[in-house]
């Protein structure tokens, strides 16, 4: 029986001796932050034993609901709960995820450049305004040079590698995922202003008109920064994944998406067909699971949307990041555990005016997420759910790095056991500390660990040849000072990690204070330096 709750929304009258016990769980959309999430289904699957019968998902949570719902038993989703953490852990650096467009790529190589050179021109004239002070997406290192992000891997699924036959199920989905977008040359030309002011500055500047054509062009073809990594081809191997044991397995499964062209929220069902919001059919053929997974995946103008049924989807949590309404008042779950991947809230950061383009559209769907997440975890809270999440954003959506992996991992297992312990606010405070002194110690030894070895050998992802010129050309980023504080938060956490109820201590954690955290493509045999 559907009873309106607080929001106005359906919700089920808990505590009926009518009502079959319904298990069932929620997970949210998160990007990488899904790490948090593995780390909560762990506990709860390894320790509290759940059983769930319905999973609703968005975004990066759809891939962890769809590894869960192949299996009916819930030992069998354990184990392959445990291979998804291992995949996951086993991602080095953020191309591994989030591969940069061929056009994007370029930007980002020619970038630091050409920003130099439109400072330089700036600084030499009196009247400056003249040429726009334009913001690219390079880092500047705290040794003073310029470094580019996120370099893309050699092109996956390029026109040259494309089988002629038409693909069909899990292939087309990784093809329509990784495919670059080929530059149309049409002669095309922009309109707007800044884009005619920067291509006037940069075309007296520089001879890379060429250049800067294919950039606008492809970012014009291509509405997205990003294409799928390739972890993507690891989740899709059918010794994985088979989108048929979905529709075999009696798990219901419901993935949420929103089409721009009506900007209705919508779910796939385990079996390719398409519902609205009330959980009722919606006409036309079904697809595979995985298309439905890419859409809801779909973070506006980082990935491409994703085509179903004539209209276009975008990531789920544009509406409805962490969708309890579908589990709870139209799936009929009574005992829902709701797990989210990022806090409430969203911190105060530094002046926006002068950032790229990527970092306005991460910034402005976070908050448009936050807002809706208040709403749905109330929602959900209000339903009677348990609702799991973190207090700490450990990293960003878009961070792929295996030692803040590994923390935020370890910490949706803490704050599981902690919620299921119900072991109140100090314990909470507890394991939030021991989170911040992990966050900060992984910070220390990166920088420690950045003086031990050559750029490219720490960090091969970041930067180019010119950018990178070994290690005797750059600054210190560690001294005594620092090694000295790395030693006093490794003595804090193994103190705080031993004052930890046993009941909380996930694997690995006797470890926290004597070893280095996880960093990408380190070598082996580095000794700490406390």
């Amino acid at each position: 029986m559907e009873l309106p709750s607080w929001l106005g929304l359906p919700t089920l009258g808990f505590g009926r001796s009518t009502l079959r016990a319904r298990h069932g769980l929620v997970l949210a959309g998160g990007g990488s932050r899904a790490s948090f999430q593995i780390g909560a289904l762990r506990h709860l699957y390894d320790v509290v034993g759940i059983r769930p019968e319905v999973i609703t998902a968005t975004s990066a949570g759809s891939v962890v609901a769809c590894t869960i719902a192949q299996w009916s038993d819930p030992s069998d989703q354990a184990r392959a709960m445990a291979q998804l953490d291992q995949l996951w852990m086993s991602m080095q650096d953020q191309s591994e995820m989030f591969a940069p467009r061929a056009w994007f790529k370029l930007l980002l190589e020619k970038g630091p450049e050409w920003a130099k050179l439109i400072d330089h021109e700036r600084s030499r004239r009196t009247h400056g305004l003249a040429i726009p002070r334009i913001n690219l997406p390079f880092t500047r290192a705290q040794d003073g040079s310029s470094t580019v992000v996120d370099p893309a891997d050699p092109v996956a699924g390029g026109e040259d590698s494309r089988l002629a036959a038409p693909l069909s199920g899990q292939a087309a989905t990784l093809d329509l995922a990784t495919k670059e977008i080929p530059v149309p040359d049409d002669g095309a030309t922009w309109s707007p202003s800044v884009v005619l002011q920067v291509l006037a500055a940069l075309s007296k500047l520089t001879r890379d008109g060429g250049d800067i054509q294919t950039i606008l062009k492809g970012a014009d073809a291509s509405g997205s920064t990003y294409r799928a990594g390739p972890i993507l081809a690891k989740l899709l191997d059918t010794t994985w994944f088979r989108s048929e044991r979905l529709a075999a397995s009696s798990v219901q499964l419901r993935i949420a998406m929103v089409a721009l062209e009506s900007g209705e929220l919508r779910y796939m069902t385990e079996h390719g067909t398409l519902v609205d919001r009330r959980n009722q059919p919606l006409e036309g053929p079904s697809h595979d699971v995985t298309k439905g997974v890419l859409a809801s995946c779909s973070i506006p103008g980082v990935f491409r949307p994703v085509e179903i049924n004539g209209e276009h989807y975008v990531d789920g949590g544009v509406r409805e990041n962490t969708p309890a309404e579908m589990a709870i008042g139209h799936l009929g779950v009574t005992h829902p555990y709701v797990i989210a991947c990022s806090p409430l809230g969203i911190a105060r950061t530094e002046d926006f005016g002068a950032k790229n383009m990527l970092d306005l559209a991460t910034r402005s769907i976070d908050i448009l997420t936050d807002e809706a997440g208040r709403d749905e975890i109330a929602y959900a809270l209000t339903a009677g759910a348990k609702v799991i999440g973190p207090d700490i954003a450990v990293h960003s959506s878009m961070t792929v790095d295996p030692g803040l992996l590994r923390i935020n991992r370890d910490y949706g297992w803490m704050t599981s056991a902690e919620q299921y312990e119900e072991t109140g606010p100090e314990v909470r405070d507890q394991v939030n500390e021991i989170v911040r002194l992990r966050m900060r110690g992984w910070e220390l030894e990166k920088a420690w660990l950045h003086d031990q070895m050559p750029l490219e050998t720490i960090e091969p992802s970041l930067g180019t040849p010119a950018a990178r010129q070994g290690s005797s050309a750059r600054q210190p980023l560690s001294g005594p000072e620092q090694i000295l504080e790395l030693g006093e938060v490794k003595r804090q956490l193994a103190e705080a990690s031993a004052r930890l109820p046993e009941s909380l201590r996930p694997e690995g954690a006797d470890g926290w204070g004597w070893t280095l955290e996880a960093h990408g493509h380190m070598p082996h045999g580095i000794e700490p330096p406390w």
